[in-house]
């Protein structure tokens, strides 16, 4: 059991490895770390300074670092899956003794610890281009909340994932997905403008309560921060719940279809 788990490490560990030396050289995610944020951190917090709302300077920064790392995340899901399949190594992965999701976890993870190089570029880019004062209440919470908020997002990316398995166009899944989840995590502006009936579709959005999570650690949002870290923990198990049994039925899906290298 022991030997059988450390060989699962290995795995992870590796596949983390391989995806930080593949996306080192990625222009398209480098870009993605490094102008994307700089572009939302302007709109984002430029919009509220100069409608004279100063004060959700913070706010709009801590968001347009949450946008930094979900694009990260979900984008570089998408291709992970689309760079097997082109490369011809899907087959291979799904084929192989070990199971893909935990290889698909190593390659998750290691996007996700990039991701934060995002949220490092929007404070960055509060303080020099609009001298915000970065001041977290509570600092200890905010480190703890945010990479709480990593898992739960690695945990979200599984479950999306594996649609990205049968899909053969991931990037255009990405595009419809990624802005209506902007607006419903309350990333872009605040939840209570959006209609009653859509806010509870925001309760099952790891982007949500990290947000929440993190403007509550920041002093921004009055609560506790270890309660909304004890939901994002269940949440991601949820997540990992109904990525587990999705991931068995494709890849029997696709094993007994044998199409994965169809485009």
């Amino acid at each position: 059991m022991i030997s059988h788990l450390l060989g699962l490490l290995r795995v992870v560990a590796a596949s983390f490895k391989m995806q930080a030396k593949e996306r080192a050289t990625n222009q398209f995610f480098i870009g993605t770390l490094l102008i994307t944020p700089i572009i939302f951190t302007l709109l984002s917090v430029g919009s509220y300074i100069y409608a004279g709302k100063t004060n959700f300077g913070l706010y709009a920064v801590i968001g347009a670092g949450m946008i930094g790392i979900w694009n990260a995340n979900l984008w570089t899901s998408g291709r992970i899956i689309e760079g097997e399949r082109r490369g011809g190594t899907l087959s291979m992965l799904i084929a192989a003794p070990t199971p893909f999701p935990v290889v698909l976890v190593g390659k998750s993870l290691s996007n996700a610890a990039a991701s934060l190089i995002s949220m490092a570029m929007t404070f960055a880019t509060g303080l020099i281009v609009f001298r915000l004062p970065v001041d977290i209440a509570n600092p200890f919470a905010f480190i703890v909340s945010l990479l709480l908020t990593l898992a739960a997002m690695t945990s979200f990316g599984l479950v999306l994932g594996s649609f990205f398995v049968l899909t053969r166009n991931a990037g255009a899944f990405i595009e419809v997905t990624n802005y209506p989840i902007f607006i419903l995590s309350g990333l872009m502006f605040p939840l209570t403008i959006l209609p009653l009936w859509l806010r509870p579709l925001s309760a099952t959005l790891a982007p949500m309560w990290g947000n929440l999570a993190l403007g509550t650690a920041a002093g921004l949002v009055a609560g506790n921060p270890w309660l909304i870290d004890l939901y994002l923990i269940g949440l991601s198990l949820v997540y990992l719940m109904i990525a587990r049994p999705l991931f068995a039925k494709i890849e029997h899906r696709v094993r007994q279809d044998g199409s994965l290298e169809v485009f």
